[in-house]
C-alpha cells in the first residue's frame, strides 16, 4: 500500500505543479505533498535528517551564492558586462546572442545557475524590448540564456548544486571534479552556442533592421554605481575561487566559502554605503529551495518504499555494454530522471543508485551531465528553469508546457550527446 501512496502523492503534486491552479507556487504544492507522507507515516524526522544531510552543503552554498551575486548585481556588475556586449554587438545581432550566451556561461561557471537566470534575464528582456525584436526572436534570445544557465554549470563543482551533492557522496575533491568535468562541461557551452544559433540564427538575421534599433545604449561603465567596490568585488571573486581550489585540502565546506564571500562583499557594500541587507535577502528565492527540499522528500519516499527499486536494474543494464555505450545510455537515464522528478531529487536517486550497483568510475560525471543538461528537457527538471518562466512570465511573455517541450526536446539531446562524447573521450580509468 506505501508504494501506491507514494506514487500517488508524486503523480498528484506533479499534475498540481504543472497545472498552477491559481497560481498556486510549485513550492506550496511540493510542501503539501511532503508534510501530508508525514502525516501517513511515510515519511519519518530521521528521513528528513538524512535527507538535510545529504543536501545542507549545496543549500547553504547556493544562499551564499545567491546572496553575493545580489550584491555584485546592485552594483550594476552584472549589467556593466552586458552593456558592453550590447554596445558592440546591437547593430549584429547573432554576434550579440553569441556575446550574451557566453557572458552567461561565465556567470554560471563562477557562480551558479540559478543566479544567472536571475541576472541575466532582466537584462535581456531589457535589451531585446529596445532592439524592437519580435516575440520569436525575444525567444531566441531569451531560451538561449535559459539553455545556457543550466547546460554551463557542468565545468566547476559550485556551479550547480546537483555538482556539490554528487561531488560530496562520492568524495570528489575541486581540482579532481574539475579535471573530469572541465572538458566536457566546454563541450556543452559550444554545443549550446552552436545549436542555438543553428537553429534562430536565420530568423534573427531576418530582424537586424539597423532604423529600428537605438543608435546608443548606454555606457558600460554608466552601470558601476561604485568603481571602488567594482574593484574590490574583483579581489573577492579572486580570493573566493582560490577558497573553492583549496576547500577539500583543508576540509572546508564549500557552503562556508560561499557564505564567507557573501559576507565580505556585504562589507565592503555596507562601506561603500550602497546596500540594504533585507532588500538583499528578499531577492533570493526562498521558495525555490523550499520546493527542493519537499520534492527531494517525495522521491526518497518513493526510493524507500520500493517505488524506484527499477532504476538500479535498469541502469546496470544499460552500463553492461562497454564504456560508450555506458555513458550514453546512463546520460539519457539520468537526464529523463531529472525531467520527469527535477535534477535535484534525481540526483538523490542517480547517486543511490551507482552507489548500490558499485558501479564505475564513470557514473557520477555522467549523472552530473544528464542532471544538469539533460535537465532541459521539461520546464520542471532544474530550478533554473522553473525560475525562468517566472521571470518571463513577470517580463510580459508567456510560455506554455507544450512550447517549452518542443524546444527542450530539439536541443537538449544534442548538447547532452556532444558532452556525453566529451566525457568518454578523457577516458576516465575504471
Amino acid at each position: 500500500m506505501a508504494i501506491y501512496i507514494t506514487l500517488g502523492v508524486f503523480s498528484v503534486s506533479l499534475a498540481l505543479i504543472v497545472w498552477k491552479p491559481k497560481g498556486i507556487h510549485e513550492a506550496i504544492t511540493a510542501l503539501a505533498g511532503a508534510l501530508l507522507l508525514f502525516a501517513a507515516r511515510l515519511l519519518t524526522p530521521e528521513d528528513a535528517a538524512y535527507i538535510w544531510g545529504f543536501v545542507w552543503n549545496a543549500t547553504f552554498s547556493l544562499i551564499g551564492i545567491m546572496l553575493f551575486t545580489s550584491l555584485l548585481d546592485r552594483n550594476g556588475f552584472f549589467r556593466w558586462a552586458a552593456l558592453h556586449i550590447v554596445n558592440r554587438f546591437h547593430h549584429k545581432q547573432v554576434r550579440l546572442l553569441i556575446g550574451l550566451l557566453l557572458l552567461t556561461a561565465c556567470t554560471t561557471i563562477f557562480f551558479n545557475n540559478d543566479g544567472t537566470i536571475l541576472i541575466m534575464i532582466p537584462i535581456v528582456l531589457e535589451v531585446t524590448a529596445l532592439l524592437q525584436l519580435s516575440r520569436t526572436a525575444k525567444i531566441a534570445f531569451l531560451l538561449g540564456i535559459g539553455l545556457m544557465a543550466d547546460t554551463a554549470s557542468a565545468p566547476l563543482m559550485m556551479s550547480n548544486l546537483t555538482n556539490i551533492i554528487t561531488a560530496e557522496f562520492f568524495h570528489i575533491s575541486f581540482g579532481e571534479y574539475a579535471r573530469h568535468m572541465l572538458i566536457p562541461g566546454m563541450t556543452a557551452i559550444a554545443a549550446t552556442i552552436a545549436v542555438t544559433v543553428m537553429f534562430f540564427g536565420r530568423r534573427i538575421r531576418a530582424e537586424e533592421r539597423r532604423d529600428a534599433a537605438p543608435q546608443t545604449f548606454p555606457d558600460g561603465a554608466s552601470a558601476i554605481v561604485d568603481r571602488r567596490l567594482f574593484k574590490i568585488s574583483w579581489m573577492i571573486i579572486g580570493m573566493m575561487m582560490a577558497g573553492y581550489l583549496f576547500s577539500s585540502k583543508v576540509h572546508i565546506p564549500v557552503s562556508a566559502i560561499a557564505l564567507a564571500s557573501a559576507a565580505v562583499q556585504w562589507a565592503a557594500s555596507a562601506w561603500a554605503g550602497q546596500t540594504d541587507f533585507r532588500k538583499t535577502a528578499a531577492r533570493a528565492p526562498w521558495l525555490i529551495i523550499v520546493f527542493a527540499l519537499s520534492m527531494k522528500l517525495i522521491v526518497y519516499s518513493m526510493y524507500i518504499h520500493g517505488a524506484v527499486d527499477w532504476f538500479p536494474r535498469v541502469l546496470e543494464s544499460v552500463v553492461s555494454h562497454g564504456q560508450l555505450a555506458g555513458i550514453l545510455g546512463s546520460g539519457i537515464l539520468f537526464s529523463l530522471l531529472a525531467a520527469g522528478v527535477n535534477n535535484l531529487p534525481a540526483v538523490l536517486v542517480s547517486s543511490l543508485a551507482i552507489e548500490q550497483i558499485h558501479g564505475q568510475a564513470y557514473l557520477p560525471f555522467a549523472s552530473l551531465l544528464g542532471t544538469s543538461v539533460g535537465a532541459k528537457l521539461s520546464p520542471i527538471g532544474s530550478l533554473a528553469t522553473l525560475l525562468w518562466l517566472q521571470l518571463l512570465y513577470r517580463g510580459g511573455i508567456t510560455m506554455t508546457w507544450r512550447e517549452y517541450m518542443k524546444y527542450g526536446l530539439l536541443f537538449t539531446f544534442p548538447i547532452l550527446a556532444c558532452a556525453l562524447v566529451a566525457l568518454w573521450l578523457i577516458g576516465i580509468q575504471e
